[in-house]
């Protein structure tokens, strides 16, 4: 075969072979940089889940203090009823 002919299929096979070399690049450089984007979502699921579960912790403290403090007020209450049950006791006394 003549020289015409051997040098443009010599010229595809390097096209070729350079680019299969370059989308191999390419798809190492895609598969760095997802394993980065995947890292990155991790760590921020992480401290989201971290974030979530001290709001959970804080609102069972704040029902409980709540809880406590309904009970106090309930005891404060009925021992003011109590106390202006003897101060009317004591003013039908006086007036009477």
């Amino acid at each position: 075969m003549r020289l015409e002919v051997w040098v443009p299929i010599a010229l595809s096979c390097v096209m070729a072979i350079v680019a299969i070399v370059t989308l191999a690049k390419n798809t190492k450089k895609d598969t760095a940089a997802d394993a980065v984007q995947r890292a990155s979502m991790t760590a921020d699921l992480k401290y989201i889940r971290s974030s979530v579960d001290d709001i959970k912790l804080e609102n069972r403290s704040m029902q409980r203090d709540v809880g406590e403090l309904k009970i106090r007020v309930t005891e404060i209450d009925q021992s003011v009823k109590s106390a202006h049950k003897r101060l009317d006791d004591m003013q039908k006394g006086h007036n009477v």
